[in-house]
């Protein structure tokens, strides 16, 4: 993305070195209903 490997992962660092990683388990709504979410889009444009 940025052309620059070096760059990247120095920004990275930077951006990600306070964070906490979460671990999520379980069935993700998104995915579950991304067919019924894509056609309420459809509809409203």
């Amino acid at each position: 993305m940025l052309g620059d490997e070096v760059l990247a992962t120095a920004l990275l660092d930077r951006l990600l070195y306070k964070c906490e990683v979460i671990k999520l388990t379980g069935k993700s709504y998104r995915l579950e209903h991304r067919k019924s979410i894509f056609d309420q889009q459809e509809t409203t444009e």
